[in-house]
């Protein structure tokens, strides 16, 4: 089975986000049972996840690692999310906005103009709810300010990605505090050069400077810091080793070491791979990276069942062009298969998985709306929209 899609490009973010109410998320979870812990409706404007949890772990008084949520939604966007709290009693709705840089409670949040959030209780849950715990996500996109030959392409694109689906690359939320900074710190991690870790970690944060004075570090960068990431360096200025000082960040942190730096050798592999064997098209990423789309495939009914493991440690390659491919990746990077699976800092890294190749979006849909595009699709958890918008602009 074989498909072919047009080959124009158009510059995703000259399009994209004009406005926040032009990318709405809702998140769908498996049924919900009854249970002991609290489930609410998360809904939020120009706020990200984690910064809502950490908002409401202090205003509830309980620990952010009890507020349990299914993933990361975007900042930038009204999306809704499910979340749990732990067992005990908690307000029917809250909310809160921000002004003038401080939260402050409201009654509602006007979610097209102001940054802000409300959680709102709509039943129990049978546990704390646990990151990858939900089938997908709902999306509804508005593209602007487009001439009718992207209009056109646009449509095209949508009618071929309908078909044939489109590459599944991790997105650029997956790399965090990486956007626009190259270097990643598991590679150093794995050396046993913790301190080049921990300036490259600092870099990230914004200190340009030597490890030298930590008063003056701390003074620096105080007030871009969470409160865990001023124990780091105060750690560090008692004299804490490297390697214990990286402890005290929580571990969903560090493990973003770890799945940002999987995430990009995960992307070189399927982008090499389509490159070497579909006409395709490139196009720009984050840190002027790459990725391509296929513009014709030859062996769908192939393509679309394959998974591409993280290491091939576990999971064998069967495909040789693909083994060969990531062996040369992992050489490039500096991978050593001694490094699979090794614990540093307290967590265990280069683990192996394996992730579908393509993804066909559900429902998608286009509407024209005089010179705007509006899309709405649904895609599985792990997927990302700004992959498939990408793919139809391409």
């Amino acid at each position: 089975m074989e498909g072919t899609r047009p080959s124009n490009k158009i510059k995703l973010y000259n399009h994209f986000k004009k406005n926040i109410s032009d990318f709405i998320v809702e998140e769908k979870i498996p049924l919900i049972k009854e249970g002991d812990f609290p489930l609410y409706i998360l809904k939020k404007s120009n706020v990200s996840t984690l910064e809502a949890v950490r908002i409401l772990s202090r205003f509830f008084k309980i620990h952010p690692a009890d507020i349990g949520f299914a993933g990361l939604k975007d900042k930038y966007g009204i999306t809704s999310q499910y979340i749990t709290l732990p067992k005990g009693d908690f307000p029917e709705k809250v909310c809160f906005i921000q002004k003038r840089g401080r939260w402050l409670e409201t009654e509602n949040v006007n979610y097209h103009k102001e940054t802000g959030f409300c959680i709102e209780r709509v039943g129990s849950y049978k546990k704390k709810l646990e990151v990858g715990e939900l089938e997908g996500n709902f999306f509804t996109v508005t593209l602007k300010d487009l001439s009718k030959n992207q209009r056109k392409v646009i449509f095209q694109n949508t009618e071929f990605i309908k078909e044939y689906g489109f590459a599944n690359y991790f997105g650029e939320q997956r790399f965090g505090t990486l956007k626009g900074f190259r270097q990643f710190l598991l590679p150093y991690l794995l050396k046993g050069d913790y301190w080049k870790a921990v300036e490259i970690y600092l870099k990230m944060k914004g200190y340009k400077g030597p490890l030298k004075n930590w008063e003056e570090i701390y003074k620096v960068l105080k007030g871009k810091l969470e409160i865990y990431e001023r124990d780091f360096i105060l750690g560090l200025k008692r004299g804490l080793k490297p390697e214990k000082a990286f402890r005290i960040l929580p571990k969903n942190i560090r493990l973003m070491f770890n799945f940002s730096f999987q995430s990009y050798l995960w992307n070189r592999y399927l982008y090499l791979y389509i490159k070497k064997k579909y006409p395709h098209k490139i196009v720009d990423f984050i840190n002027n990276w790459k990725l391509a789309f296929y513009t014709k495939v030859y062996d769908f009914d192939y393509l679309k069942n394959l998974e591409i493991p993280y290491t091939g440690k576990e999971f064998k390659v069967k495909d040789k062009l693909l083994k060969e491919i990531m062996q040369q990746v992992l050489k490039d990077a500096g991978v050593k298969e001694e490094f699979f699976e090794k614990e540093i800092i307290g967590i265990k890294v280069l683990t192996d998985g394996k992730r579908k190749a393509i993804v066909i979006p559900e429902n998608l849909t286009i509407k024209k709306k005089d010179k705007d595009i509006v899309l709405s699709f649904f895609l599985p958890s792990g997927s990302y929209a700004t992959i498939l918008l990408r793919a139809i602009l391409a």
